[in-house]
């Protein structure tokens, strides 16, 4: 009996990142007999933070805002992130303007700084949030968490698009954009 992953109805696309696989035994090239986690995936993610969460089509604003905020090799990179992306509706309830703001060249340290204050430099699914009052960004920021009935809210935003897979993060798409305060 393999384990059960709890899943949201979602594109099939995040589908071969929840199988998981019992422990095995595997031989290594020494001739050793290693044995595999309980939690292991049966397949690699194939795709990176920002490939999974283009494909999602929720996250269009959060990837364009990562190229011009030149951040796209450092996501592409190994991580693991713990990935608190806003959702295109969330970046649309911006005050007008806000963004178009961020994206001018002269406030890319700006967009950086909001970006970076949505990651976690650790994977953390959902489950694992109750353990915690915040969580520190990859930007040093402590971030307010709360998981309160199933329900988690990081910083102002809650989570609405919970353990999204890909090779090198967790995404949970947020309904809000934490803006630093400046």
């Amino acid at each position: 009996m393999g384990d059960t992953a709890q899943t949201v109805d979602r594109p099939a696309l995040r589908e071969p990142y929840l199988r998981r696989t019992q422990m095995t035994s595997t031989t290594t090239a020494a001739g050793t007999s290693a044995a595999s986690s309980p939690l292991a995936m049966t397949e690699t993610a194939p795709k990176k933070l920002l490939e999974v969460a283009a494909a999602e089509g929720s996250f269009a604003i959060f990837c364009e805002a990562v190229e011009r905020a030149g951040m796209t090799e450092f996501l592409n990179g190994n991580g693991p992130f713990t990935a608190f992306i806003p959702t295109d509706a969330a970046f649309g309830e911006l005050p007008e303007g806000t963004l178009a703001s961020l994206f001018l060249p002269e406030n890319k340290a700006r967009l950086n700084d909001l970006l970076n204050g949505h990651l976690i430099p650790k994977r953390k699914t959902v489950v694992e949030f109750e353990r915690w009052d915040a969580l520190k960004t990859v930007n040093g920021r402590n971030v307010a968490i709360q998981s309160l009935d199933k329900q988690v809210s990081f910083g102002v935003g809650k989570v609405v698009l919970p353990n999204i897979y890909s090779s090198n993060a967790v995404i949970h798409g947020i309904d809000r954009v934490n803006l630093p305060a400046n």
